[in-house]
């Protein structure tokens, strides 16, 4: 009788589920107050439903049998799981909060406080998601993981399992911030420069996945040797775990690559400063309360 992870068997994590829980529920909160302040443009299904599939992408990465597969078996289960966590899921999240759930869903403290001219707090955020540094450390983070002896190690370690999925998912979330521009504010990111950015981020996904798909040799000696239990030799699993990668980031580019270009984000509604929002939001609860 085969001892390996089954596809049809999920875990049970409780500090996941309850992260996922209580994401949900602050989501729904910043929603209803964003749909009580919202006179023209309310939030709709173009919000929560990415959203919601952000949340279900992080279950599937972390508590699905991607994972436990992922550490002992398949390189391209693992993989697949990286790419959940550093690009799909950070993505459909962003893209959940955008105008006007990010700002009127906001109360007007918070609002002042994530404006870059607002605070410590700011420019913190201003500067996590600048191009010079938010796309250099999700490219980084990237390279690095996925180096052989690296990958290995963390695969067999927990909390260096840890450290990984969590670099890759918050650099993950600085990178799509900063292509998205989800916040409102008087000179929005120029569609070209988001484009580029969207574009370096692919390259350099692809400077991981291109190799995994053609090298003719295995690389990761732990799922060289690991028990063949699911149909796949090891060069033919690294050599998917490459192909799946360069197809979901092709998806992902062709996908990102349209909304940016058909303006679908709701850029021409967000030409206004925080702080007009603030002061929207201000009005708004006085005559709610």
């Amino acid at each position: 009788m085969s001892t390996h992870p089954g596809w049809g068997s999920w875990s049970f994590q409780p500090i996941v589920i309850i992260a996922l829980l209580a994401a949900a529920a602050v989501y729904v909160r910043l929603y209803r107050r964003a749909s009580a302040r919202s006179s023209t443009s309310a939030p709709n299904a173009g919000h929560w439903v990415p959203y919601a599939a952000g949340l279900v992408t992080i279950a599937v990465a972390l508590l699905s049998p991607l994972d436990p597969i992922g550490d002992r078996y398949l390189l391209s289960a693992h993989m697949m799981q990286h790419v959940l966590l550093s690009d799909i899921a950070p993505a459909l999240l962003i893209l959940g909060l955008r105008s006007p759930i990010l700002p009127l869903g906001l109360s007007r403290e918070a609002l002042l406080a994530v404006a870059p001219a607002g605070g410590r707090s700011g420019r913190v955020l201003a500067r996590l998601t600048s191009p010079w540094l938010a796309v250099p450390l999700w490219a980084l983070a990237t390279w690095i993981w996925a180096i052989p002896s690296v990958f290995d190690y963390a695969a067999q370690h927990q909390g260096v399992h840890a450290l990984e999925h969590a670099t890759l998912f918050y650099t993950g979330l600085a990178m799509w911030w900063l292509i998205i521009d989800p916040l409102p504010r008087a000179r929005l990111r120029p569609n070209s420069q988001r484009l580029a950015l969207l574009g370096f981020t692919r390259l350099a996904s692809a400077c991981v996945c291109l190799p995994l798909t053609w090298i003719s040799s295995t690389q990761y000696s732990l799922y060289a040797s690991a028990p063949r239990g699911y149909g796949l030799s090891a060069i033919n699993d690294q050599h998917l775990a490459g192909a799946s990668m360069c197809f979901i980031e092709a998806l992902v580019f062709g996908v990102a690559f349209a909304a940016v270009f058909i303006s679908i984000l709701g850029r021409d509604d967000s030409r206004v400063t925080l702080g007009e929002y603030a002061a929207a939001g201000s009005r708004g609860e006085h005559l709610t309360t």
